[in-house]
């Protein structure tokens, strides 16, 4: 893996190559110039609710928000790359953990996952540069794999997807926008350091190819040579290492001309890494001998007229093999899981304005995705589904009010026992002239379809599962009198039936419950001068289900708040001091008491280059968080350097 990361070196400093050092030797760009970064202020209410603050006053490229795009999602600003830099964020997982409404917590199978108000995988539809990238078995995504180089913007739904996006998505949506290609030659590269042993490093850089063709390249890696001490199936405590190793790649080549854009992108990951028991839901070691995911995709838009379109077509694959050990010495196999599994979708979204206030959207979508596993004793399972979508949509703007509705369809193709089901989401936002005050309500009704280990799992999993469907409704306030004060409140509620649940007496997974989630978020953030800035937020659950009761999903504390403080002058200086609470939470029946944890970090720049500073867990405070034995990290230090060059 160490010569993993000097490869990554390596490929930055043939970028860097051809990289100008300083912005001020590039020339203006002119008007028709496709490098010039698009004109535009940001919009106040997103300005209010970034999880920081303002950043400085530098100009943000971002091509992926443009302000005529076919379709506008109904996400929030929280996070930008210049924060992420300033926050001391490693890659996707470290960045979401700053938006206190967000769960970031660990995957049963490795990995980092969210939870949006207790909708976890499957349910949080996750999309980077608009396309899903849950992986096509587990339903779940390595927020670890996506380096900050890449990241240009983080907008975040609590609410469920839009019918327009297919299926998918009842618990919320985590929209990731990546740097274009297309712009002024840049090379973005990172290191990091911690003394939890873990160590990362990634490049990003991007050049034009000519007068409309560009490129983007980044690459990552990261070593874990952390050790967990665990409570084995025996009683006896065990030292284990995680020995991970992680090694990413992607490549973006970009047309654009005028209204018309062209997109292609290819992802690949190869990773191998030790999972301590208690961590995948049973007391054994999981070795993740080799896994390889690789993701291609191309998106294309353009403008007729007054119609605009956009298609997108992608495949996903994923291959791992996994091992199973009874034991620390890792010599007593219990079982072994080789897994191949495919995702292939296609989809086209038309936008058509009727009037300057209002736009008419229609969308399509067909996705397929496939499996096979095969287990130690050569028993063999696997089966392929297709879910056809297809939505039409209405958005409306003008004065105070703004609406977003849609209503759409899903057909199931191959899924036993599934009939097509209707989905729809409407969101009306209220904003009273001279006043600080803006209303919102949100209704949706949205269905998830299980995952492929759901259905083909060999011990448990169900090929008759049907959809789970939710029902989401929501009233929020806002109040934000200037860019100093902001405050939101939002109370929710989200019913879902056919829940995947275990079924003792028939010895598998099948639809068996209703869950009902009820909550309260709570936020405020304040920037009392240029300076200074804090905030506070707070989340309320409560959750109940007639099989389990009323602790129906494990890792959903009912309790959980963060509290921030921090000075900044622009991107030369900077600090933050966090503080974030844990209410108890259930692991397998077995409680997990509540706990608080307090972090600082602290940046500074000379010239291209930033360095920043973080110590986790100040107070080395001691909690669990799975049973078993499994501890947070104690007290840490993580080093960061980080430079960009234009």
């Amino acid at each position: 893996m160490r010569s993993s990361i000097f490869n990554i070196l390596a490929i930055g400093a043939v970028l860097a190559a051809g990289a100008r050092v300083s912005v001020a030797d590039d020339p203006a760009p002119t008007p028709n110039d496709p490098t010039a970064a698009p004109s535009g202020d940001l919009d106040p209410a997103d300005a209010i609710f970034l999880d920081h603050s303002i950043v400085g006053h530098e100009t943000i490229e971002i091509w992926d928000e443009r302000p005529d795009k076919p379709f506008d999602r109904d996400t929030d600003l929280r996070l930008t790359g210049q924060e992420l830099l300033e926050r001391d964020a490693a890659n996707l997982a470290d960045a979401l953990e700053l938006i206190p409404d967000l769960y970031v917590r660990t995957a049963g199978r490795g990995g980092m996952q969210v939870d949006i108000r207790g909708a976890r995988k499957g349910s949080t539809k996750i999309l980077i540069d608009g396309v899903a990238v849950d992986d096509p078995y587990y339903g779940n995504f390595d927020l670890s794999s996506i380096p900050v180089t890449d990241i240009v913007q983080i907008r975040v739904s609590a609410s469920p997807s839009s019918p327009i996006d297919g299926t998918g998505g009842p618990g919320g949506v985590i929209e990731v926008h990546t740097r274009d290609a297309v712009g002024a030659r840049r090379l973005e590269g990172r290191v990091q350091g911690s003394s939890r042993r873990v160590g990362t490093a990634s490049v990003t850089g991007r050049s034009m190819l000519g007068e409309r063709f560009a490129v983007r390249a980044s690459a990552s890696g990261a070593l874990g040579m952390r050790d967990f001490t665990v409570a084995m199936p025996s009683g006896d405590l065990k030292t284990l290492g995680e020995d991970k190793n992680d090694t990413t790649g992607a490549l973006r080549l970009e047309y654009r001309d005028g209204d018309r854009r062209v997109a292609a992108d290819v992802w690949a990951e190869q990773r191998s890494f030790l999972v301590p028991p208690g961590e995948d839901g049973q007391m054994a070691i999981l070795s993740v001998d080799g896994e390889q995911a690789a993701r291609a995709g191309i998106q294309a838009d353009d403008t007729f007229g007054k119609l605009e379109l956009q298609g997108h077509a992608y495949v996903h694959l994923l291959s791992r093999a996994s091992t199973y050990y009874t034991d620390a010495a890792l010599a007593d196999v219990s079982n072994t899981e080789d897994l191949a599994a495919m995702r292939s979708g296609i989809g086209l979204l038309a936008n058509r304005p009727l009037r300057k206030s209002m736009q008419l959207i229609a969308s399509a979508n067909l996705e397929s995705e496939g499996a096979d596993v095969t287990a130690m004793n050569g028993d063999v399972t696997g089966g392929r589904a297709s879910t056809l979508a297809g939505a039409v949509g209405f958005q409306y703007e003008d004065g105070p009010w703004k609406l977003d509705t849609s209503a759409g369809v899903a057909v199931p193709i191959g899924l036993a026992g599934a009939n097509p089901w209707p989905e729809a989401k409407a969101a009306l936002s209220f904003h009273p002239r001279k006043t600080p005050v803006t209303l919102r309500a949100t209704g949706a009704r949205k269905g998830r379809v299980p995952t492929l280990r759901e259905r083909f799992r060999l011990d448990v999993g169900n090929s008759a599962l049907g959809p789970e469907q939710a029902t989401f409704g929501e009233i929020a306030a806002e109040i934000a009198p200037d860019h100093r004060v902001g405050l939101q409140l939002a109370g929710y509620v989200r019913d879902t039936n056919g829940m995947v649940r275990f079924s003792a007496d028939r010895g598998k997974l099948i639809n068996l419950d209703e869950l009902v989630i009820r909550g309260v978020d709570a936020r405020i953030e304040l920037h009392p001068t240029d300076l200074f800035f804090g905030g506070a937020s707070w989340s309320f659950i409560d959750a109940y289900s007639p099989t389990s009761g009323t602790h129906p999903l494990d890792f959903l504390p009912t309790n959980r708040g963060t509290f921030w403080v921090g000075a900044h002058r622009g991107a030369r200086v900077g600090g933050t001091a966090r503080v974030q609470y844990v209410g108890s939470q259930i692991d397998r029946q077995n409680e997990l008491p509540s706990y608080a944890s307090a972090e600082i970090s602290a940046y500074g720049r000379v010239a291209d280059l930033t360095g920043s500073i973080k110590v986790g867990n100040v107070l080395d405070e001691q909690y669990m968080i799975r049973t078993g034995g499994v501890y947070g990290p104690g007290r840490f230090v993580e080093l960061t350097l980080q430079g960009v060059w234009q």
